[in-house]
Formats: structure tokens, sequence, C-alpha cells
């Protein structure tokens, strides 16, 4: 395997991955009887020959002589060519001469051991080899390990080679999605977001060859980049120009009916079956199909066609000339209504009449871009709305921008339609829309505000209701939880018209339920059906999709909420919008985080502030860098912590002149308070707590998160009975263990910690079930009861292991090392300077077990497990 990094450093090696079933079957199948051999078979550019190399490999570890030749079509008409140099012979000798000198020599080379032969590319070796390679193979002379693409099984060599019976096939597919990743992150050599493993995937499907051919690409015209220490490709086409030149050798090949019939499916795919019936020669498809250039999809009930690879109709399209791509699109456009009336699929038919130049009326359009709206793609409904020059266009055009996140393009469309739109209804709605852009995307809720005050002096009374989701929007956001529950109620009885603004406002209900103390009862509207994930808006729908998740993870339900969120990731992943994987990123970080996983959820919170960039809309953002300090910190990465905290607020402190308010500005505060705590200022943290959770605005969800933090920062029974009391109001059974935690914290009381920590363990949530195990430890030394701290230091052990090693920062206080006893304090002591327990116990005059005894006692009233950190505990240098 090259080494990692191999691409960005120059290196020319590739990482060899995966491939383990495949590995041991040619492996397995050359440790049988000698003569056997392996024919390695694939599509071109799948990692036929790299995995030869590997075979070979292991047979050279096994001792065994290996022989390795490249077939090219230049020597296919030359006898022995390819084999000359390595296997020589007089070239005056007839065959049977030149069969046996080459047998005798390699017997010779041999020694005794076995002889493997490897063939890159058999069907191109010449005949006369392909003979000797049989009769060396059926002799038993050597075994042989060969590639072959899958469409050359007949060439003569090979087939030559497969009457052998001893010869076995292996079969290399494309890799598998988990295992291009692996390669991508081993070729650039660190980690790479879930969006550009996703779009490299779409574009190589787990060819090797494309896969490096589309990073070396990228590295080199800068589209692959690395920010704030992750891989990123935020660009729209992956396709590298050179990767598009080995694939026109390809397409090359092709008749000129064969080359129409592939751009006809390239220009409408998936297309449906009846419709390329129509449009391409059954035979001549029969053709693309045999050859892997085309295949069909099971969608459901119907059956779709597509190119064999997404790049085929990638390179295909690009050379397909004007007039030619226009005549394509017109017959497909005839052909399509003729199939099914075009009621199928409207805004495609539209679209290709429109590319053909063929008129279609404006109604007719914009009908297409509201389907294809719908239909979630925003960028044809985009070019379709754009033409037509109306304020419904203009709408159409608005509506498509803000659903591709393009905030700062809508403005002006959404400012025409909310003037000019003829139902006053609408121009409220359109309205509604544009507030929520320049107070969500654009960060202006200044401007937001002024327009909502025009729209409801300008608009008559009736059309107030289309302004509601704006008002509800706002309101959730900037503190005002009341206001924000009232309109989305009044939101229940009379929702917006339009559906792009209705999914703006799908997860508002849950998301103040979850706020509000109830996150359970959010939980329970998406058990019941009662929140839709939304099509149309990509960030939306993972909005809602997020806030499912968080809702699962704050009712005590995390492993439901971690299968969840990985659903919801893989379909983020799949349609491409970097804020909705950057959203979903997050919700696996922060499941991550509950179950003790605290490296892993520092990767996937990673990759969201990677993914959500200066133009994600703003309560996302904050969510997004408040949960990666606040990891950090717990980390103990405090710089990181405090360097992420200043972005933060340098990004949103200062939007519309004023600090960040209401649920979003609580969660950075909460933040800060912890981070405080983490770097030593506990009077700080306490204080800043202590405000945030009595203001009298707050919401119950952030103050129970206050709380709880304060009670495990300085336990007293006052924190856990504010506690206790909020909780009461809640409906989670996270929230009920978290004030019984508190409870246990303030007093002291080991059992009742012990309780906390199996039940936190039972429900998955393992960070805390550590911290409540060694405070139960901790508390049982205090209490001298020395058995059951042991007891439950191995638990806590245990429940580490299980965190990978993750040691909790909010440890119970250690007693002064004054309370030691002075046998104590003199065992520690040599203990930290070097000296084994027998050692001391020779010193001392004490048996081995007293000393044991006695340094355990040491242990729990420090604090400590084990002998590090004893010399910093006592205030002194380990010696040497």
């Amino acid at each position: 395997m090259a080494a990692p990094g191999g691409l960005v450093d120059g290196n020319a090696g590739w990482p060899f991955v995966g491939r383990t079933r495949e590995r041991e079957q040619a492996v397995t199948a050359l440790d049988t009887a000698a003569g056997s051999g392996v024919l390695l078979t694939g599509d071109p550019g799948v990692g036929k020959s790299s995995l030869l190399d590997e075979v070979l490999d292991d047979a050279l570890r096994r001792q065994r002589v290996v022989l390795r030749v490249t077939a090219t079509p230049g020597w296919r008409d030359v006898p022995f060519g390819v084999l000359a140099s390595r296997l020589p012979q007089p070239s005056d000798a007839n065959v049977a001469d030149v069969f046996r000198d080459v047998e005798r020599r390699l017997r010779d080379v041999a020694a005794g051991r076995g002889v493997v032969i490897g063939v890159d590319d058999l069907n191109w070796l010449d005949d006369a080899s392909g003979a000797l390679l049989e009769r060396l193979v059926v002799g038993g002379t050597v075994q042989v390990v060969a590639s072959v693409r899958t469409d050359a099984l007949d060439a003569a060599p090979v087939a030559a080679l497969r009457r052998s019976r001893s010869v076995d096939r292996v079969h290399v597919p494309p890799l598998d999605p988990d295992e291009a990743a692996l390669v991508v992150r081993e070729a650039l050599g660190g980690p790479v977001d879930g969006l550009t493993l996703g779009a490299l995937w779409r574009i190589s499907q787990g060819n090797p060859l494309f896969l490096r051919e589309a990073l070396r690409c990228g590295l080199r015209d800068g589209g692959l980049v690395r920010r704030d220490g992750m891989w990123t490709w935020p660009t729209e086409s992956l396709c590298p120009t050179h990767l598009a030149e080995l694939i026109e050798q390809t397409l090359g090949t092709l008749d000129p009916d064969e080359a129409e019939a592939l751009q006809y499916v390239a220009h409408a795919e998936p297309a449906p079956l009846a419709l390329i019936e129509r449009v391409v020669p059954p035979r001549t498809a029969e053709q693309l199909e045999e050859r892997g250039l085309i295949r069909l999809v099971q969608h459901g009930p119907a059956v779709l066609v597509q190119t064999g690879h997404p790049l085929y109709a990638e390179v295909v399209r690009n050379r397909t000339g004007a007039l030619r791509a226009r005549r394509l699109r017109r017959n497909l456009a005839e052909a399509l209504a003729a199939v099914d009336g075009g009621a199928g699929d409207l805004a495609r038919v539209v679209a290709w009449r429109c590319e053909a130049d063929l008129p279609v009326a404006a109604d007719d359009l914009l009908t297409a871009s509201e389907y294809a709206l719908r239909r979630h793609d925003p960028a044809l409904a985009e070019r379709l709305g754009r033409r037509v020059d109306s304020a419904r266009g203009d709408w159409q055009v608005a509506r498509a921008l803000v659903a591709q996140g393009r905030s700062d393009d809508a403005d002006g469309h959404l400012a025409r339609a909310a003037a000019d739109l003829p139902d006053p209804r609408d121009r409220a709605e359109a309205a509604a829309l544009r507030v929520l852009n320049l107070f969500w995307g654009g960060r202006r809720p200044d401007q937001a505000r002024e327009v909502i005050a025009d729209a409801q002096r300008d608009l008559p009374v009736e059309a107030h209701p289309g302004l509601l989701a704006a008002q509800a929007g706002i309101a959730a956001f900037s503190g005002d939880s009341a206001g924000a529950r009232a309109r989305v109620a009044r939101l229940a009885v009379d929702p917006p018209r339009d559906p792009l603004l209705a999914t703006a406002v799908t997860a508002l209900h849950p998301y103040l339920l979850l706020f509000d103390g109830q996150p359970g009862g959010a939980a329970g509207m998406f058990d019941h059906g009662e929140v839709d994930i939304p099509d149309t808006w990509a960030t939306m729908r993972a909005a809602t999709q997020t806030c499912h998740v968080q809702s699962l993870l704050m009712s005590g339900r995390l492993p439901e909420a971690e299968r969840l969120a990985r659903r919801y990731y893989r379909d983020a992943v799949d349609r491409g919008a970097a804020d909705a994987v950057g959203l979903l990123a997050f919700a696996r970080g922060k499941c991550a985080y509950h179950a003790g996983q605290m490296g892993r959820a520092m990767r996937w919170l990673h990759e969201a502030r990677t993914l959500a960039g200066d133009r994600t809309l703003f309560p996302i953002r904050v969510y997004v860098l408040s949960a990666n300090a606040y990891v950090a910190a717990q980390l103990g990465e405090l710089t990181e912590s405090r360097r992420l905290l200043r972005q933060l607020h340098d990004d949103h402190t200062d939007v519309g002149g004023r600090r960040l308010t209401g649920l979003v500005g609580a969660d950075a505060e909460l933040t800060a308070a912890w981070l405080a705590a983490a770097d030593g200022r506990l009077a700080t943290a306490v204080g800043a707590l202590r405000e945030l959770a009595g203001r009298a605005d707050q919401a119950k969800t952030i103050t129970v998160e206050c709380l709880h933090l304060l009670s495990r920062l300085e336990p007293t029974a006052g924190t856990a009975e504010q506690l206790a009391r909020v909780v009461a109001e809640c409906d989670s059974p996270l929230f009920t263990l978290w004030a019984d935690y508190a409870h246990a914290l303030a007093a002291d009381d080991p059992a009742a910690l012990e309780r906390v920590g199996t039940a936190l363990e039972a429900s998955g949530y393992l960070a805390l079930a550590l911290e409540a195990m060694v405070a139960a430890e901790t508390a049982c030394g205090r209490r001298g009861d020395h058995r059951r701290a042991n007891l439950l230091a191995r638990r806590a052990d245990l429940l580490q292991q299980r965190c990978g090693g993750y040691s909790p920062p909010l440890r119970p206080r250690p007693v002064s090392r004054d309370e030691l006893t002075p046998r104590e304090r003199q065992i520690c002591e040599l203990a930290a300077t070097g000296h084994d327990n027998a050692a001391i116990a020779a010193e001392l005059v004490l048996s081995v077990r007293t000393v044991e005894n006695h340094l355990q006692r040491a242990y729990v009233k420090l604090g400590l497990r084990g002998r590090a950190g004893l010399a910093q505990a006592l205030g002194l240098q380990r010696a040497g």
C-alpha cells in the first residue's frame, strides 16, 4: 500500500484497499496443487492489476519464484514477444525445442521452489506465448495469475489458459462506497467531507482508475482543496479532462447508430424504457447493453434506462454538437409526449422543447417550473422560470434560488414578486419568504423586520396571515418563544399556500417543543407522522431531519437517534447539498458525543463546520461552531475551543449590530461557560450558568442544560432541587436522569451515583455514565469503602475502554495531599520517584499487600486511577 498522502506529496503510489475476499480466493487457488492458476476478470480500471500485484507479492513472501509481464497490443503479432526478456530461448529453435528449453530453464531457476508467472492484460498475449503458458500450466511447471477484461474472455490466449480446469476465475468488482471512501482518505492522507466522497462515488461508481484520475485532476486544477484540515471539493462538476479522454477512446469504437443511440440515453437519463424504445432501434439498444454502455434500472414499478457509467453520459453530452443536441431533445420531447402525454415528467418535456428552441407557452413554463421545484430539481425550475418575463416568473426564479441556498441572488426576485404579484395573499407570502431569506440566509435581521413592517402597512388585513411564517421564524430565533408558539399554532389553522414557504416552517413546531422541555413530545410528532419530511428545499429537509434526531437524543433514545442520523446523512449526501450534509454531520457528531465517542464526534463536527460555510443559514452555522467548540473543550483542546468561539462571535455577534439572542445565543453562551470551566475559571463558569439559567424568558431545555452542567461543576442541594423542579415540567427520561445525578453528586451518595451511571450506560449515554461511575468510585473511597471503590474502578475502566480511552474532565475534586496519612504519603512519594511495590515494601519493612492497600486508598483520596499523576499530585518531580 502506498504511503498515506501519496497523491498530495507527489508519491506515485496508490493505496490498495479492500479486495479481501478476492485476494483470499486467489491466494487459496495458488495454494492448491502445482499447475493451478488464477484468472482475474473485471471491467477496465477496476483494479485487476493492483490485485495481481498483491497476489504476486504474497507469492514472493512464500519464497516462490515470481515473473511478471504486461501484454500490450504492440506485441500481439510477435511470437514470444512479451516473454522474450523474461524467458530467453534460441531464436532459431523450433517451437517444441523452445517449450522444452523454457521448462528446463525454469526448473533450474526455481531450484525446487514454486514458480508463479503474472500476466497483466492476458488478452493481448501473442498466440505462441499463450500456447507456452498453457503447456507450462498443464505440465505443472508454473502457476499463472493473469488479468483480463470481462469483455475479452474469448481472446485466444485467454481461451487457451481457460482450457486448463485447474485455473480458477476470480471476478474483481468495483469498490463499494466504504472501500472507495477509504481509498480517497488514504490517497489524500486526511479526512474528506461526505459530500465530496459522495460526489466522487457517483462519478467513479467504485472504479479505482476513474477515482484516481478524478483526484489527480482536482489536485492539479485546484478544485480539491484542504479547508480547515479537511479535504473538500466545492464544485459542481468533477469530470476530469484526462478521464474524459480515456472514456472517449471506448466511445470512439461505436458505429454511427450506436453513437446516436447512446446520445439519446445520455441526454434523457434516467429515461423510461418506453421512451428509449421509441427513439432507439431495439437491436442497437441490445448491443449497447451487452457492451455495458447502457443498463436497465428498476425504480419502483418503472424500468429506467441510463448509461453504464455516469461519466459516459457527461462525455457524450459534451461531445454532442449544438445542432444535433437540438434535434435529439426535440425528438425526445415528442416521443415522451407520445408515451404518456408528458404527464409523467412535464418539466422534462418542456425543458427539452425549450432547449430545442420550440415554442412553449408561458403557462406551460410556469407549470413545468413548479413541477420541477416540487420534484426537488430547483436548478431546472430556475431555468424554466427565467424564460417567463413576469411577476410569476420572478416568483418561480426566487423560490428556486432560495431552494438552492442562493439567498443573495434571490432577494431581488423576491422583492419584485412581493411588489407585483396580483394576489395580495401571494404578495404576502412572497414578502414572508423574503423576510426569512434576509434573516436566515442574508443575516440582515433589521432589513427583514423592515420588510415585515412595510408589508403589514401596505397589504390588506385579509392578506396578513401570509406573513405568519416569517413572523414565527424570526420569533423562534430571536428569543420570543411565546410569540413563536402562538404563531405556529395559527399556522396549523391557516398554513402557507406556497409549498416552499410551508417547507420553511415544517420543523418549527417540533423545534419549539424540543427547546421548551418537551423533546418527547417533539419525537412523538415524528413517531406519529405529524411531521412530513419536506422534499422541496434540501436545507429545510435536513433541518427537519436534524430536529428529529435531536428530539430522540434529548428524549433518552440515543440508539434510535444514531440509526436515524446515519440514514438521514446518506439521504443528504445523495441529494448533494452542502448545508444539508453539514447539518446531518452535526447530528451525527452530537450522537457520538453523548455515546462517549469523542474522537468520532470531533470528526463529524469538523465535517459539519467545513460544509457549513459563509452562505449557510445563520442558525445552522452558530449551532455547528458552538458544538465544535464545546467538544474541543471536552477533549482538553482549549486553544482550538477558544478559536472556534472567537470565530462564532466574529461571524455572528454583529449581525444587525447586536449580539446573538434567543436559542442560538443561549447555546453559544452555554459553550462559553463550559470553556471557562475547562480553562480553570470555575467562578466565571458558575456565574455565567446561574445568570443564563435564571433568565425569566429562558427556554426550559436551555435551563435544564445550564443547571445540569452547574450541578456537575459545583454540586449543591440547591442546584439539584432547582434542576428537579424544572425537569418535573419536562417529558424527557434523560432529563430525569440528569436530575437524579445532580442529587447524587450533591449528597456524595456512591450507591445513587452508581445507579445513575448504570441507567445511563443501559441507555447508551456512555460519556456521562463514565463520569458518574468515577464519581461513585471516589465517593466510596471517601467513605473508606475501598473494596467497593475497586469494583467501581474496574467498571469505570471498562466504560473508558468502550469510550475509546476518553477521560471525563469533570472528575470529583480530589482531597488535598495533606489529608493523606503519614504512611500513605510516605508510600506515595516512593512510588512517585520510581520505586515499585516490592522495593517500597523492602525499604519500609512492610508486606507487598500492605503497600498495595495504602496506595489504593491514596489513589482514591487523590482522585487518581494509578501511579500516573502521583508526582504532580504530591508536588514532586518524577525522577529520571
